[in-house]
């Protein structure tokens, strides 16, 4: 068989990776399952989960009260009087984000949380077809477990990866509108440290556009909210989201961690914060080397000490995409199931805790995939 017959592409949906993909939403038809029991049991505060800081983090914002989100008692107490007895809570995000969840505050926590999810899933496929990828990896990204726990997460991962990800992805048509997507995901700060010099490199007036976005965006949120808000992300929440990492608690934030430092973390402080601050300016150096955006995807991941299992949404996009590249390339041995494995281990974390360890490793192998050059060299059989 010669080379060019192996890479013609192939057309229509392929049965078996449709198949993989309906199969890996069955533990979120579990989860799903499980909240809608709790919902029935009266725990609907629980059941929303992150939500909670969703829509609470709009309304205070609404109502003039931005101060009681970093009040961590205050905070609580009134987390408390609005939904009962919850796992404890801490509002972790910077002031520009409450720009987006205030616009959700006239609505009932349920409703808030459906419309921004469903929001931010249509904001993730519209990206991805201006990119110019098909229908079919659109809706394998949507249907994802990394998707789908962010959205019984309440969190905002599609959003962020709709920013991210498509965002590289419009740089070779329009940097312009790619730099300000990028300059908009400083909503999550924590998955954009390998952005900076990936868009210097590769495209200067994107990197222009992202920080004028970026700025924007802190602007504007300087202008409704005030400097007092950033004062205290300065001052108190930034030292408690680091907090986390060091000692362990909350174990509810600690425990559905999924980074290097989680990883590493039970060697000791000292070997995790090493392990990860290696890895993250590893993460940083090459991502300003490479010019493909499948290998940044999965180091905008690998580089952040604060990931959890919908973060790994950026992963799936990348795996969707090397898939892809391989029905046309060829797949090099061990790639298909290093695929699969990368696929659905952001739905089993919830349910099998221990392969959060199995993550780096998993997205260290994805990467080296990512590098690969060319197409696999036909056999001679």
């Amino acid at each position: 068989m010669s080379l060019k017959s192996q890479t013609k592409p192939a057309k229509g949906p392929h049965i078996p990776l449709v198949a993989i993909v309906l199969v890996s939403i069955i533990p979120a038809i579990g989860e799903a399952a499980v909240l809608a029991w709790g919902i029935a049991q009266g725990y609907s505060g629980k059941a929303l989960r992150d939500g909670v800081d969703f829509w609470a983090g709009g309304f205070l914002a609404r109502h003039g009260e931005v101060a009681l989100l970093f009040d961590p008692v205050a905070y609580r107490a009134f987390l408390h009087g609005a939904f009962g007895a919850l796992p404890v809570h801490i509002w972790s995000y910077a002031p520009n984000y409450l720009l987006l969840v205030s616009g959700f505050a006239g609505l009932s926590p349920w409703h808030a949380i459906l419309l921004f999810d469903a929001l931010s899933l249509m904001t993730l496929a519209l990206v991805l077809r201006l990119a110019g990828q098909s229908w079919w990896l659109i809706a394998a990204v949507l249907l994802s477990p990394a998707a789908l726990e962010n959205c019984l997460s309440g969190q905002n991962a599609a959003l962020v990866t709709a920013l991210i990800g498509g965002g590289l992805l419009l740089l070779p048509t329009r940097p312009r509108l790619g730099g300000v997507l990028v300059g908009l995901a400083s909503i999550k700060p924590q998955l954009g440290l390998v952005l900076p010099l990936h868009l210097a490199r590769r495209a200067p007036i994107a990197m222009l556009y992202a920080i004028l976005s970026a700025i924007l965006l802190a602007a504007a949120a300087l202008w409704a909210f005030g400097a007092q808000p950033w004062v205290q992300f300065w001052h108190i929440t930034r030292p408690a989201m680091t907090a986390v990492l060091t000692t362990g608690q909350p174990a509810d934030f600690f425990n559905g961690l999924v980074s290097v430092f989680a990883a590493v973390r039970p060697l000791g402080e000292a070997a995790a914060f090493t392990a990860q601050g290696l890895v993250s300016l590893a993460a940083v150096i090459l991502a300003a080397l490479v010019k493909k955006t499948t290998p940044v995807l999965i180091l905008a991941v690998l580089a952040s000490p604060y990931l959890h299992s919908y973060d790994l949404l950026c992963a799936a996009l990348a795996v969707a995409l090397l898939v892809q590249d391989r029905l046309v390339t060829g797949f090099a041995p061990g790639e298909k199931p290093l695929f699969l494995a990368a696929w659905i281990i952001p739905g089993l974390v919830l349910w099998l805790p221990p392969v959060a360890v199995a993550v780096p490793v998993i997205l260290a192998l994805l990467l080296a995939s990512a590098l690969r050059r060319g197409p696999v060299a036909p056999c001679d059989s």
